[in-house]
């Protein structure tokens, strides 16, 4: 159980840290960037339900740094990512 809850908290970080990603004028994984508000809504919601589940497992002040661990890991990896995966494409801001 307590795997499932931390596999599931990760995914719903990653995902957070997504939605976030999509509504900077920068990204590249979509054709135009996701409007702001329902960027920030979804991954705040996705982060609170993350958090939730950290809290379920370890201690708050851990459940906040594994949660911002996750998030920062995953802002780093997504520009590489998509400059390997769209080599061409330009920038659009």
């Amino acid at each position: 159980m307590t795997l499932f809850l931390i596999l599931s908290a990760t995914v719903l970080g990653l995902a957070a840290s997504v939605a976030f990603y999509l509504g900077a004028p920068s990204q590249r994984l979509l054709e135009r960037r996701l409007a702001l508000p329902v960027s920030l809504g979804a991954g705040g919601v996705l982060t609170v339900i993350s958090l939730v589940l950290y809290l379920q497992v370890c201690g708050p002040a851990a459940s906040v740094f594994i949660l911002m661990t996750v998030i920062m890991g995953a802002w780093s990896g997504l520009p590489f990512l998509m400059a390997v995966v769209k080599p061409g494409r330009s920038r659009r801001t």
